[in-house]
């Protein structure tokens, strides 16, 4: 099952690498010849301060929520009832908002059947009545796919026998 997350990182490949290798993911420089913590993330406060400019990527769930709403037009995906806000007030010049007290970003496939947190192509907007059926669906979806899964870790096959009994004569 995947965990939710409030948010996520995202690194640059170059990072990534650098710190698979016990670099500084700024700079490069090996964490042998740090001067300051190894635990921490880059060598120096100069390198901190650049990788966070540069990694100023990450995910927030409010951002991605509000981007499956705009994307979606507001529209709920099951009764296509639109749910906006127009402000009133003179700054706004007319610009629409999602009525998030009334709309809820649902996975489609539910974390608990190992959807994809953060994947735009899992997200959909669902009013609250429509998520509430949605709901009781997965929850049922789910009982299964876990009895599914369960039987599946508990099923050997013939392949995992034969391996095992070759293993267990060539040990004698």
């Amino acid at each position: 099952m995947t965990n939710r997350e409030a948010y996520r990182i995202k690194y640059s490949k170059i990072a990534t690498e650098r710190m698979k290798n016990d670099q500084c993911p700024s700079c490069g420089k090996p964490k042998k010849e740090w001067t300051r913590r190894t635990d921490w993330r880059c060598c120096s406060v100069e390198c901190t301060k650049i990788f966070d400019k540069e990694h100023d990527q990450s995910l927030h769930w409010d951002w991605v929520r509000s981007r499956v709403f705009k994307r979606d037009n507001y529209i709920c995906a099951m009764c296509r009832q639109r749910f906006v806000i127009v402000p009133k007030h003179p700054d706004f010049k007319g610009e629409e908002y999602a009525d998030s007290s009334q709309l809820i970003c649902d996975h489609i496939v539910p974390l608990a059947m190992d959807g994809a947190m953060w994947d735009m192509d899992n997200l959909q907007t669902l009013c609250i009545e429509c998520n509430k059926i949605k709901t009781a669906e997965d929850l049922k979806n789910i009982a299964v796919y876990k009895k599914i899964k369960v039987k599946k870790s508990k099923h050997r096959t013939f392949k995992d026998v034969y391996t095992k009994k070759q293993d267990i004569t060539q040990n004698k």
